[in-house]
């Protein structure tokens, strides 16, 4: 009967809500892990894997009870079936001014030595948080909180980007001289399951940017920035950032950024520095089920080259517009490429739900997508859509939202999304699951939106 809610038996998992929640109920406490345990301790500021003799599979830790200000990890390297492992050791470690690793490869960061969900602790006054640079590749960061000292980011002194992740052209003019790209490859990078807030920059800052190539402040000739090949972002809370809530460039090859939570972002309203997630040029992959809430940009900015897939994401309250798919200076297309856009849902934006501003690249497939309440209902300016079955509408009320004051846009019962939508299986796409992971099509077609309702 009208009125029920879908999907009842999720209501506890607590994502509407808060993220900590949502993360208490989805794990068990880990152990304490002993210092005795560790291979190595570190002490100070610089902790050099090659001068410390440091093995594959060895341990090095971030002992509790010790004072860090910055620290450097620089000449870790296992191999990739034994990696070097990072982790802390008797509690929550905590670095006071940030944490640089260079010239590292094939090691975890793991935040799993104390009974707490998060146990490294970074924080810093300037600069980056936590940077992997220097022709750092192959390595996993995950159960860390990246913790900004002031509210919101804002304020002087409060740091740069939460985690940054590349290598700067300007570190070898001479080598990203090559316009190919193949000069120097970032590989097979996983940041999971991390808390990212207040920090005054981006939450996570991935890729260089400038896809086409420029002259650095530090070079005398043209540099390309390196590319990212097997990129995993995933499972991250990423909560009142100055800019960007993450930002992902450069990641040509296998990229796929998913499950992430992103709240409050662009609180500096810089304009082209305050989107939720921002995925700029030289980006191929998969951009699914992300949770976006609140913020003075665009909800998701797209600059991607093709082959791409937005699907399941749930955004609202962007200051600006929902989803903005527009060109770049340093954009480059796939031409036969294409942009699959299916089964989102956009709540409440500021300027336009869904705009799309270029027809560079290959096909543009807009399908499913559920847009409610923008200031504005452009869906197209320049681009040629395959636009099917999505429902673009100004009236709350006739959706049927289970509660938007507490960010729930669940469907209920009578919702006009519901057995309404195109099955994008057709398209040769993998989605079969909605925003909770509930599978697709319950009813008796595809629903439209992020969240499928199951009845017929």
């Amino acid at each position: 009967m009208k009125g029920i809610i879908c999907s009842l038996t999720l209501l506890a998992v607590g994502i509407f809500f808060t993220s900590s929640t949502y993360i208490s109920q989805s794990s068990s406490a880990p152990e304490v892990f002993s210092c005795d345990r560790c291979d190595f301790v570190v002490r100070g500021y610089n902790t050099d894997g090659l001068k410390l003799k440091v093995k594959p599979g060895q341990i090095i830790c971030f002992d509790a009870q010790a004072t860090y200000n910055t620290v450097l990890l620089k000449n870790i390297k296992g191999t990739r079936l034994e990696p070097v492992i990072i982790r802390n050791c008797g509690g929550v470690a905590t670095i006071r001014e940030g944490l640089r690793v260079a010239a590292s490869e094939n090691f975890k960061i793991i935040g799993d030595g104390s009974e707490e969900r998060y146990g490294i602790k970074v924080s810093t006054h300037k600069s980056f948080y936590v940077i992997f640079q220097e022709f750092t590749t192959d390595f996993e960061v995950t159960r860390m909180e990246v913790a900004g000292y002031n509210d919101k980011g804002l304020g002087e002194d409060s740091g740069f980007a939460g985690i940054g992740i590349k290598t700067s052209p300007y570190e070898n003019c001479e080598l990203f001289s090559d316009s190919t790209r193949t000069a120097w490859v970032m590989r097979n990078v996983l940041v999971h399951n991390n808390y990212i807030h207040d920090v005054g920059g981006e939450g996570l800052y991935i890729g260089h940017g400038f896809y086409k190539g420029r002259v650095e402040a530090k070079c005398t000739v043209k540099t390309y920035a390196h590319p990212i090949k097997g990129l995993r972002v995933h499972d991250n809370i990423v909560e009142d950032t100055g800019y960007d809530g993450i930002q992902i460039k450069n990641a040509d090859e296998d990229c796929e950024i998913y499950n992430n939570v992103i709240r409050n972002f662009g609180n500096k309203k810089h304009n082209a520095h305050n989107e939720g997630l921002l995925i700029g040029e030289g980006v191929t992959g998969k951009v699914y089920n992300n949770f976006i809430d609140t913020g003075t940009g665009h909800g998701i900015q797209f600059q991607g080259m093709g082959n791409n897939e937005i699907y399941n994401n749930v955004i609202l309250n962007a200051g600006m517009d929902g989803l903005n798919a527009s060109s770049s200076s340093q954009a480059v297309y796939i031409p036969d490429g294409y942009f699959k856009i299916f089964n989102n849902t956009i709540y409440n934006s500021g300027r336009f739900g869904f705009v799309f501003y270029n027809n560079d690249g290959g096909k543009k497939m807009v399908m499913n997508n559920l847009v409610v309440k923008a200031g504005q209902k452009l869906t197209s300016k320049g681009a040629v859509l395959d636009s099917v079955c999505n429902i673009f509408t100004q009236h709350t009320a006739s959706i049927h939202f289970r509660d938007t004051l507490n960010s729930d846009l669940r469907l209920m019962e009578g919702s006009p999304a519901i057995n309404n939508g195109v099955d994008v299986r057709a398209y040769k796409t993998d989605l079969t699951f909605d925003y909770l992971e509930n599978p697709r099509p319950q009813g008796n077609a595809f629903d439209v939106g992020a969240y499928e309702c199951g009845k017929p």
